[in-house]
């Protein structure tokens, strides 16, 4: 919630809301979290760093008003699944959530979710999806017109595998293995025929140590990172399912359209600065995450910790849940009023314009 003070002023000066706004001098205070923490997960250690200390100095050198921010992450305010109704509710001012957590509001948002096997680079999944969401302007005025929020930036998650705690070669042995993911990415596996066990990251690791499942969908930098999931599920799959840009950052319109537009242009514009920051941060955290998992492995014994899953078992596996995509984009269409398979295979085009092929070219729509 938005807390405001103006020095007075004569009552003279007072000639318009936008000229007043912006020649007083105020004192602000902007709630700004997430549920997840900021040290292990890329897009909130960008909220941390670089967003809202460049908020600061900005409004602090170009504007006479005075900002303070209150900093809730890890679930102080809004847990991950909570976030969105946070800022819709002005909670929080500015949040940073998955989408993932949000399948029944926000199912569009899921698209590249829904078509695996996608490209594996975070900052290059970043920019078709942007492309995408500009192609698409329902999808950010759905956040407007029914969640009271703007959408002012995107980053993600680098590029999701799966680590379990036995050894495995081919798809096929994942079949009856209970394998933990965020929700939208279980079809992944439970069409495959692997037993699907919903979690999120702050959970996870407690239901691989007790034994509640022998497998996770996630990605390096989180199984290698803070996390620590390598402890209980040390061998680490590359199945290529892809980097997904599943994260976003909005604001409250009541807290944007409140503030000076000399505040809230400096809050847009470094809004874009933090999301290109956490996705070069996303991808570096990736390379680093693999390579600490061999280090890891190596620790306990296992020479093999990290292993690839052949290309031709990304066809197999693909070719299994060849129609889940095209189920998903029908759901989008009946129950948000966009058209879902334009939008998906617009994504899959600009994917394949990147020079990624698909092991199998979904078939969507008529």
């Amino acid at each position: 919630m938005l807390n405001l003070f103006k020095k007075s002023i004569p009552l003279g000066f007072l000639i318009s809301g936008a000229i007043a706004t912006s020649a007083i001098a105020g004192s602000y205070t902007l709630r700004v979290g997430s549920g997840h923490p900021a040290a292990p997960t890329a897009y909130v250690t960008g909220m941390k760093k670089t967003l809202v200390p460049n908020i600061k100095k900005r409004v602090k050198a170009e504007t006479s008003h005075k900002i303070k921010i209150i900093e809730a992450y890890a679930g102080k305010i809004a847990k991950v699944h909570e976030t969105l109704e946070a800022v819709e509710k002005g909670l929080l001012d500015i949040g940073s959530y998955c989408v993932c957590f949000e399948t029944a509001k926000l199912l569009p948002w899921n698209f590249d979710y829904f078509v695996p096997f996608t490209v594996t680079n975070l900052e290059t999944n970043w920019a078709v999806k942007h492309k995408v969401i500009k192609k698409f302007p329902t999808l950010t005025k759905m956040l407007e017109d029914k969640y009271n929020q703007k959408f002012i930036a995107m980053q993600g998650f680098d590029d999701y595998g799966i680590g379990t705690v036995k050894q495995w070669k081919k798809a096929n042995d994942l079949k009856g293995v209970k394998v933990i993911a965020a929700g939208p990415n279980l079809p992944w596996v439970s069409l495959f025929g692997a037993i699907p066990v919903t979690s999120t990251l702050p959970t996870m690791y407690n239901d691989l140590a007790t034994g509640v499942a022998k497998g996770v969908i996630i990605f390096p930098s989180a199984h290698a990172g803070g996390f620590k999931f390598y402890e209980q599920a040390p061998y680490w799959k590359v199945t290529g399912h892809g980097a997904m840009a599943q994260t976003i950052t909005t604001i409250n319109m009541k807290t944007l359209n409140k503030l000076p537009p000399e505040v809230a242009k400096i809050i847009l514009e470094e809004a874009i600065v933090y999301e290109k920051a956490a996705v070069k941060d996303g991808q570096k955290r990736y390379m680093k995450g693999l390579t600490d998992l061999m280090k890891l492995g190596k620790k306990k014994g296992i020479n093999d910790a990290v292993t690839y899953l052949p290309v031709a078992q990304q066809k197999i596996w693909a070719e299994t849940i060849k129609d889940w995509p095209n189920s998903r984009a029908q759901d989008i269409t009946k129950g948000y009023g966009m058209d879902g398979a334009a939008l998906m295979n617009t994504y899959m085009d600009e994917i394949e314009k990147t020079g990624h092929k698909f092991p199998v070219r979904y078939k969507i729509g008529g």
